[in-house]
């Protein structure tokens, strides 16, 4: 599912720091200028200021002036946006309970709108799929999935809960639900690019190629299911890869 660019921003904003840091207690302020960069390709300027004066008066990201400079940060509304899109986000850094939460639905093919949706929405929420009804998550999210299944009135859903043991080995079920060697992979095709240009001498190109490579960083992020660190594989490189983001220029510390 493609972001909006006003949640390109703001999850480009959370990456600036650590991401739960910025979710939890603010983030780091950013210059105008560098925010630009976390916009699609042949998204021009006077849309992107346009965008940041609308986000800034709906408190989505907030305006400081530093050294005489104008800058951004997330605001509260962005914050709570940013966790209701991926409640993941937050709980990430929590220690695993070692219980798995299941989603188990029978939409009938009348149905086929809502049950895409269902689909859609636990997709959002960081549920992987074990099978083609049934979706698996680490994370006790049943008052949020409680809620959309009322508002959207989607009947025959059963939401259950099991210890780890019963489903077999942790990190072998997390791959299979969520491919985790696939998103890694595609972590690691971003820091290839970003420490492997050459060659990029004007700084319209630079721009774009940045862009363009923070596009591609940004759709891992929202592939990433944020799992606690006991369902990870030993070598993920969500962090390391981060790391390369911020020193490749898309976004400075």
């Amino acid at each position: 599912m493609a972001l909006r660019i006003r949640d390109r921003i703001l999850l480009g904003l959370a990456v600036g720091g650590e991401i739960l840091d910025a979710i939890e207690s603010g983030s780091r302020a950013y210059p105008t200028e560098k925010l630009y960069t976390f916009t699609p390709p042949g998204y021009s300027k006077r849309k992107y200021r346009h965008l940041v004066g609308r986000l800034a008066r709906e408190d989505l990201i907030k305006r400081v002036v530093i050294n005489g400079g104008v800058h951004f940060r997330i605001g509260d509304a962005g914050r709570n946006r940013l966790t209701s899109l991926r409640p993941a986000l937050k709980l990430k850094n929590k220690p695993w309970d070692g219980f798995w939460r299941l989603v188990v639905f029978d939409v009938p093919e009348r149905d086929r709108r809502k049950r895409d949706l269902l689909r859609r929405k636990l997709k959002l929420m960081g549920f992987g799929a074990l099978m083609y009804s049934t979706y698996i998550s680490p994370y006790d999210q049943e008052e949020s999935l409680v809620e959309f299944f009322k508002l959207n009135k989607i009947p025959d859903v059963l939401l259950l809960e099991a210890k780890q043991k019963n489903l077999g080995e942790p990190k072998k079920l997390a791959e299979k639900a969520w491919n985790l060697s696939g998103i890694a992979k595609r972590y690691l095709a971003v820091a290839e690019q970003l420490t492997t240009r050459f060659g990029i001498g004007s700084v319209q190109k630079r721009e774009d190629f940045l862009k363009k490579v923070y596009g591609e960083y940004l759709k891992v992020l929202t592939a990433d299911p944020f799992l606690p660190r006991d369902l990870l594989p030993d070598s993920w490189p969500a962090e390391k890869v981060r790391k390369i983001v911020l020193a490749a220029g898309v976004v400075k510390e």
